[in-house]
């Protein structure tokens, strides 16, 4: 309760700012709190829910029209990506179990094609300022930027060449954000390019797409051709990393993922009340039992924004700017730089064992027959 009524006071004296800075006004006064005990039983039938309703898979398909005629958008379970025009893998999102999810989509791919899926790993900063302590190093596997940490990940696993092929798309430090990086990496492709998305993420699905086809609809992108798919990442709770087990940081990836989905959107017939839309109203938002969703939205969104909370729940906005910064508190209790590095390794070798070992040379066309003799088992 001490703690509380200090975190209210700080609010005061700060205005109640919740983004980055504000998070880091409270945390370097306060400091973290211990993360809460999470019972299996009650959230994975939540988890479970997330998935059904704003997952997008089994062949799923979205078609929208754009300037430089109609795109279409697609859903495919991880382990069962078609094979499409120019295909290319995009890792990205921040959560620290897209490499394996990735690797997971690579081997299954080169087993029944025979081809390996050219990656692209993108993401610059950490989330809301909570993973400062952790990019902000001058060495380890999760440094510099999201990109960097997959890349670094992925060098475990197979040909740097493979790996670094087109990591000059994300040399810049000044690109607006992950759609833009990806317009970027069409243009200089020169051809229409098909971009297979694996974000590590079960719940993340159709944020990325309400998001990222109506930002294809603007005039500046209309000189490529852009494709999308969705690689389905499944529920994961079995690794080490924070992400990948049941945790504060996990549930709070969740609720950034849902809480936007009915905020600022338009209908794909056009239809809005909002002044800027920033997403579509995907089919079935209707439907979902956001009362189900309330503890999960309101109580657990460490990288979110209280408008969430206020939007969907009639939540008074000092409560939801408390109840994020107390989030934000218990996330940062939740993990340390080396901890991150310690669980990510953790992860890495068990993942190798399961492999039957890591491939140690740079020759494409030797990984890709070591890909295609690896496990036909799904790690997920």
């Amino acid at each position: 309760m001490e703690t509380k009524e200090k975190i209210e006071k700080l609010l005061v004296e700060n205005g109640y700012k919740c983004n980055a800075d504000g998070r880091k006004f409270i945390a370097d006064r306060v400091g973290a709190l211990t993360p809460r005990q999470l019972d299996p039983e009650k959230w994975l039938p939540i988890l479970k829910y997330v998935e059904e309703n704003f997952g997008f898979t089994n062949d799923d398909c979205l078609f929208y029209a754009t300037k430089g005629g109609k795109s279409a958008v697609t859903g495919h379970d991880l382990y069962a990506l078609p094979e499409v025009y120019n295909p290319v893998l995009v890792v990205f999102s921040g959560m620290m179990t897209a490499h394996l999810c990735a690797f997971e989509a690579i081997r299954f791919y080169a087993k029944k094609y025979y081809k390996l899926l050219p990656i692209l790993a993108i993401g610059k900063g950490g989330n809301k300022g909570l993973y400062e302590e952790v990019f902000n190093r001058p060495q380890g596997l999760m440094v510099e930027a999201e990109y960097q940490a997959y890349l670094n990940l992925l060098d475990q696993l197979a040909p740097r060449n493979y790996v670094h092929a087109n990591e000059q798309v994300c040399a810049d430090t000044d690109t607006a954000g992950n759609f833009d990086e990806l317009y970027k990496f069409a243009k200089a492709a020169e051809k229409p390019v098909t971009f297979v998305l694996c974000s590590g993420n079960f719940s993340y699905d159709k944020r990325l797409l309400a998001e990222f086809m109506l930002k294809a609809e603007e005039p500046q992108y209309s000189d490529v051709k852009m494709d999308f798919a969705i690689a389905h990442c499944p529920i994961i709770t079995k690794l080490h990393v924070v992400d990948g087990r049941l945790s504060e940081i996990m549930l709070g990836y969740i609720a950034a993922s849902i809480g936007p989905m009915m905020k600022d959107t338009i209908t794909f017939d056009g239809k809005t009340s909002s002044e800027h839309p920033e997403r579509y109203l995907m089919p079935g938002m209707d439907k979902v039992d956001w009362a189900m969703l309330q503890e999960l939205i309101a109580e657990y969104s460490n990288m979110g924004w209280p408008n969430y909370s206020e939007l969907l729940y009639g939540t008074d906005h000092k409560k939801a700017v408390l109840d994020i910064i107390l989030a934000d508190l218990r996330a940062r209790g939740s993990f340390s730089s080396t901890s991150y590095d310690e669980e990510l390794l953790k992860d890495l070798n068990d993942y190798i064992k399961f492999l039957g070992g890591r491939y140690w040379g740079q020759d494409e066309q030797e990984f890709l027959a070591y890909l295609c003799n690896t496990p036909d088992e799904h790690y997920f």
